[in-house]
């Protein structure tokens, strides 16, 4: 197979890429490097870092009782 007949990878669609505040690059993820302000990040996105499960919600109800030590 020739160098040339492979696919190109295509570019990320300008929506799914936003640039980073703190990384200074377009990133397609977040990389948790912001502290989040009511769930969004410092680029305007929900931030993935902040969100918590229902496990994570659990521990934290338990600990906030008082009952976790």
């Amino acid at each position: 197979m020739l160098l040339h007949d492979q696919p190109r990878p295509r570019a990320l669609p300008t929506y799914r890429t936003l640039t980073c505040p703190y990384n200074g690059r377009q990133v397609s993820f977040c990389r948790g490097l912001c502290a989040p302000v009511a769930g969004v990040g410092a680029c305007g996105r929900l931030a993935p870092h902040a969100m918590l499960g229902r496990t994570q919600l659990a521990i934290a109800r338990q600990l906030a009782t008082g009952a976790g030590a």
